[in-house]
């Protein structure tokens, strides 16, 4: 958790095709302990989350037992079929969710988040130690030279940049509630 939030992971697949499932996951739960989390799995084959309404009911399940107020989802653009998949079935299952945010990972395409941003100075090490977690996927960049750290340190020193500090996260809203009153 982080400060009075509680945080729900629904993780989609155990990462078969890039992995070992088995591994995938011990890592997946390792990182769900270090942000105190609760961790679903959606139990979906790997590149094979169909856009169904069976994707939408695997959301609104865990939706509806944790009633969440925020809920984040990968970005709709993606190169990931897996990543799509699962932003458009979020998209419906989330359709009385006031507060949904788009996030982007290095798969992400034509992401503009214009201005909702998040310092996230104070947790860039916690950040760290969490991809860390994920061990066998820190080198599958697919980039010579590039790990998932050094991207992930870039980008949000990029978007740090945009926001005026020294790291931050992006989000596209698809629905923002401010209560300002």
């Amino acid at each position: 958790s982080v400060g009075k939030n509680r945080i729900y992971l629904l993780v989609m697949t155990r990462g078969s095709k890039g992995g070992k499932p088995g591994l995938r996951w011990r890592e997946q739960k390792f990182s769900a302990k270090i942000l105190r989390a609760k961790l679903y799995s959606g139990n979906f084959k790997d590149t094979g989350i169909p856009s169904t309404r069976h994707t939408i009911t695997a959301v609104e399940n865990v939706i509806k037992e944790v009633s969440p107020d925020l809920i984040f989802t990968h970005f709709p653009d993606d190169t990931h079929q897996d990543h799509r998949a699962t932003a458009q079935g979020t998209i419906s299952a989330t359709r009385y969710i006031r507060n949904v945010l788009f996030y982007e990972v290095p798969t992400t395409v034509n992401f503009a988040p214009a201005n909702v941003f998040t310092d996230i100075g104070i947790f860039m090490e916690k950040k760290l130690r969490l991809l860390k977690a994920h061990k066998s996927q820190v080198h599958a960049t697919r980039i010579a030279g590039l790990s998932i750290l050094e991207a992930a340190e870039s980008t949000a020193t990029f978007r740090g940049y945009q926001n005026r500090t020294r790291y931050a996260e992006a989000f596209v809203p698809l629905r923002l509630n401010l209560e300002i009153f």
